[in-house]
Parts: structure tokens; sequence; C-alpha cells
């Protein structure tokens, strides 16, 4: 029995040793891969317009052919973000934020959004920020990580449509009324 316990012990820690690099290093280091692929291509805190997904796409994980992307990779580290954009009617539509380690921390939808537009503030937890009239504030969990909005095309005689208010996304630093 006591020439087990020692290979007991290291199969126990070995075992802790995959469970953390599973369960927390390997979504952190995708989504690190991931932001600085998307950083290079359109830098930080600005929005993106994804081409209509095809068999070749891999901007988004398992992209659908139905749907326009729209995205931003953010930091709000420097100060807080203003996200802005329009709702389509009569179609599916959402806004979906997640943190550096992939967890989906804010969503809303086309039924949830009232008036035909969406205002939000994103910011670090317990940053002082304005926020506007009409707008959400919304905490970030850490500083970096990435919106994605999504489009439902379920008329394509409708895609020039979808893709123009699509394309009034905007992600970008909200302005220093300070410096006003």
């Amino acid at each position: 029995m006591r020439r087990a316990l020692p290979w007991v012990g290291a199969a126990v820690v070995g075992a802790a040793l995959v469970h953390v690099v599973a369960v927390w290093a390997i979504p952190r280091a995708i989504m690190m891969g991931t932001m600085i692929a998307m950083a290079r291509r359109q830098g930080r805190n600005v929005a993106e317009y994804a081409p209509r997904a095809d068999e070749t796409s891999h901007a988004v994980v398992r992209p659908s052919p139905d749907l326009l992307y729209s995205l931003c990779v953010f930091d709000v580290a420097d100060g807080p973000l203003q996200i802005t954009a329009d709702v389509p009617r009569d179609t599916y539509w959402s806004v979906s934020m997640f943190a550096a380690n992939t967890d989906n921390f804010f969503v809303l939808n086309d039924r949830q959004a009232t008036g035909g537009h969406v205002a939000l503030v994103l910011a670090s937890p317990g940053a002082v920020v304005e926020v506007p009239a009409g707008a959400v504030r919304v905490d970030a969990p850490s500083d970096r990580g990435i919106v994605l909005v999504r489009t439902l095309v379920s008329d394509e005689t409708r895609l020039a449509e979808l893709d123009a208010v699509r394309r009034t996304f905007r992600c970008a630093p909200q302005p220093d009324p300070r410096r006003s």
C-alpha cells in the first residue's frame, strides 16, 4: 500500500494540472489567439463587418450562411466604449459580448431592444462613466473581449437592406466630456 501512495499522489496532481489547463488556460489561449487575429485585421475598439459566411469562413466559430456578422475586439483598459447599432425590423438580430475567458456576459436581441436602436456603454467594473440618456451600462468582466452582432437574412431580397442596417454598428472609445 505504501508503494502505491506516491503514484496515487502523482496521479491526483497530474489530474489537477490537466483540469486547470483544460478549464482555465485553453479557453483563454483560444480567445487570445482569436482576438489577436481579429485585431490585426481591423484593430481594437473598431467595428468590423465580416463578409457573408461560406465554407471557407473562420472569423466566427461555426458560422451560419444565413447570418451577417459584425465584430469588435474591445479593450476597455483605457476607458469605456460606446456601442451603438440600429436594429433591423422583422428579422432576428442580437448583440453578444464575450470576456477574455470566452464567457458570454451580455446578450440583447431584437425582441428586447426597443425603439429600433441600441446604445450601450461598455466599461470596466467600478469605472466612473458617463452614461448618455437612453444608453445602458454594461460592465465587462475582463478588459478585453469580443462584441458579436448577428443579423438573420431570412429573405435574400432583403440582403442589401439588412447589410446597410448592420453597418450602423459602431464600437468606439467614448468621448471624454472634459475634452469637449
